[in-house]
């Protein structure tokens, strides 16, 4: 597990919950992130990183991750440290949109300022909780509907098409499904099957293959993340359908750039990482100097999604 410290923004200000700080004493902040490997979180800590030269010495923050997309245990751990350090606010992309939820309710309870991103936690759990924690993050149903609606446009009616989704349990695995299958249904299109990729290229491209053996005239793959849309590739060419099966991504990372210059991939969707924690920073940070109360912050935070078209 990889953790790293920064000193970094916000006025210090009284946090009206079981405890505060005084104005000598810098705000902390805790970010936890899924997995380090993947390049999209890797990107957040960039903008984390801006952040932290913008507002310098103005707040305390750690940064840590797990290096697995589904490691509840180890991301439940960080939030364990962070509730033993006291910290001010937490700032959380979870593995699991519900089995994250008890141990955050434990930080709420602590008195830390609980911040979700990326992914959403489970609203209806947090309803019956009678908790609010706002979600800082795009509509990833818009997203994905943005890149199935590109890539579909052109194929004839009632083509076949897979979805490559996540990860159970994921919010924003599903959403970012839900868009697609509403791109498939204006389309006109027949939903072949649906796979989970697991967020990574090797499963990505073992879901690929299931898809592609099961119709082989598949027209088009749509994929819940770029790792898993970089996995399609890579079936689509085992299967000797290069230039036959149009492929989608979502999150525009580094790695994803020659692949939509040479066509490989058709398009993705860039949902900002950078500023996604930039925003939550930001919320953090202005809760904190407001006193504002965790029932007391907005519950959405909305941030840009655009479409990135390849060749």
């Amino acid at each position: 597990m990889r953790r790293r410290q920064f000193l970094s923004t916000a006025a210090g200000g009284l946090l009206a919950l079981p405890f505060s700080f005084g104005a000598a004493r810098k705000p902390t902040i805790t970010i936890a992130l899924k997995s380090l490997r993947n390049q999209f979180f890797t990107m957040m800590i960039a903008g984390a990183d801006q952040h932290r030269v913008t507002h310098a010495g103005e707040y305390q923050l750690t940064v840590e991750g797990v290096q697995e997309e589904t490691d509840v245990k180890g991301q439940q751990a960080i939030v364990q440290r962070c509730l033993e350090r006291r910290d001010d606010a937490l700032i959380i992309a979870p593995a699991d949109s519900s089995a994250m939820i008890p141990i955050l309710l434990k930080a709420i309870a602590a008195g830390t300022l609980v911040i979700n991103v990326d992914n959403k936690l489970d609203e209806r759990a947090l309803v019956k909780a009678n908790v609010n924690i706002p979600f800082v993050g795009p509509s990833n149903f818009n997203g994905a509907r943005g890149v199935g609606d590109y890539i579909l446009r052109g194929l004839k009616p009632d083509s076949k098409v897979g979805i490559i989704e996540g990860l159970p349990q994921s919010i924003n695995a599903k959403a970012r499904s839900d868009g697609y299958r509403e791109s498939i249904r204006r389309a006109g299109m027949t939903l072949a099957g649906m796979r989970w990729g697991y967020w990574v290229s090797d499963k990505g491209r073992q879901a690929a293959l299931e898809l592609l053996d099961a119709a082989p005239d598949l027209a088009a793959l749509l994929c819940g993340n770029d790792n898993m849309a970089i996995g399609a590739v890579e079936a689509v060419a085992a299967r000797h359908r290069i230039g036959k099966v149009l492929i989608g991504g979502y999150d525009n990372i580094s790695d994803v750039a020659p692949y939509l210059a040479s066509g490989r991939i058709a398009a993705t969707a860039d949902q900002h990482p950078e500023l996604q924690m930039q925003y939550a920073l930001d919320l953090a940070l202005q809760s904190l100097r407001n006193h504002t109360r965790q029932a007391d912050i907005q519950t959405i935070m909305q941030t840009p999604v655009d479409l990135v078209k390849g060749r």
